[in-house]
């Protein structure tokens, strides 16, 4: 749900009828999660949930999800009424996944990358978990990440790590949403109009430190630009809005006034709720939230259309998901293939 009149041409939104929400909940209560450990298992049950979602997805729905993940189709999709776990258990504190919980969320969130693209995870992250729990933590709830309950402005995820090895898209998926929380959405173009020629030349200059988020279990920052062009000339973007830090004064001056900007523009507020599913491209869409009370429990997935350019950087086994982020960026600095040009190690106070 969107709030009328807030950058309408932003989100497509397309829902699943009744029945075939019900053919598909019957056929993914067929699958049980597998050990995240266990790349073949996972591979496996990523296969058959994409298979599932192939057969009950609508032909509107269906036609929405292709268009989504070509490269000139829309940023950001949400699809209403899924199938989702008839009962749940409590909303993890632990950031982990419920051992008592079924998996039909999982199977939805990867029948609908799967056909298309395919979900990766990083081994410094939740453990390595390809779906992510999203719900607010014990003890992390002030800190603004996916464990806060505090506001979490807008921001793309694993800046650190962009380019290359950034995910191109997220998936959100909700189990939970007490107090209809929203996620807010704001697409790099609206930003882009914004800003002037000068700031924008500045923002694909190499002058800004961007470090890894609270959820990694790292200590580690990069330097690179906040805009880049990719091979067909599309600007794309990777900045933690919040926590980017300027190398000298004209990357100050740049991301103050680039701050500036995302507070004068009204990002769409997007309700993920129980049965919803939002994707988005993570180099082309700014996302963020306010402070919320409540209940919220939602899952995440990252994904990427080119997976086996993470495996040839780690020498990974052919099936591999879940990557060591230090390997991958001591590859691209071995490789100078990525706009980070130099990793700096630091203590987290």
């Amino acid at each position: 749900m969107t709030q009328p009149g807030l950058l309408p041409s932003t989100l497509l939104q397309v829902r699943i009828d009744d029945g075939a929400k019900s053919a598909w909940m019957r056929s993914a209560l067929d699958l049980s999660f597998p050990d995240q450990a266990d790349v073949s298992a996972w591979r496996g049950f990523a296969d058959k949930s994409a298979a599932v979602a192939k057969v009950h997805l609508t032909a509107q729905s269906a036609d929405a999800l292709s268009g989504f993940f070509r490269a000139e189709g829309p940023d950001a999709l949400l699809i209403e009424n899924l199938p989702v776990d008839p009962e749940l258990p409590p909303p993890p504190s632990n950031g982990r996944r419920p051992a008592s919980k079924i998996a039909v969320s999982e199977a939805v969130i990867a029948g609908l990358i799967e056909q298309y693209a395919t979900i990766l995870a990083y081994s410094n992250e939740k453990a390595g978990a390809p779906i992510h729990e999203i719900a607010p933590a014990a003890g992390l709830e002030h800190v603004a990440s996916s464990t806060g309950r505090v506001p979490f402005p807008c921001h793309t995820d694993v800046a650190f790590l962009a380019p290359y090895f950034s995910p191109r898209g997220l998936l959100l998926f909700g189990l939970l949403n007490q107090n209809n929380a929203p996620t807010s959405i704001l697409p790099l173009d609206h930003v882009l109009n914004s800003a002037s020629s000068a700031l924008k030349a500045s923002l694909a200059k190499p002058i800004f430190r961007h470090p890894s988020p609270a959820t990694f279990e790292l200590g580690i920052s990069t330097i690179g630009p906040v805009l880049w062009k990719d091979q067909d000339g599309a600007c794309r973007i990777a900045v933690q809005t919040h926590a980017v830090q300027p190398v000298n004064e004209e990357a100050r001056v740049a991301i103050t006034e680039f701050r500036k900007i995302l507070e004068i523009l009204e990002p769409e507020q997007v309700v993920v709720g129980p049965s919803a599913a939002l994707l988005f491209k993570n180099d082309r869409i700014l996302h963020g939230r306010a402070a919320f009370r409540g209940e919220r429990w939602l899952q995440r997935a990252y994904f990427t259309d080119c997976i086996e350019r993470f495996r040839e950087a780690v020498n990974g086994r052919p099936q591999e998901y879940a990557f060591d982020a230090r390997e991958l960026l001591d590859f691209s600095q071995r490789q100078k293939t990525v706009a980070p040009s130099q990793v700096i190690s630091h203590s987290r106070n």
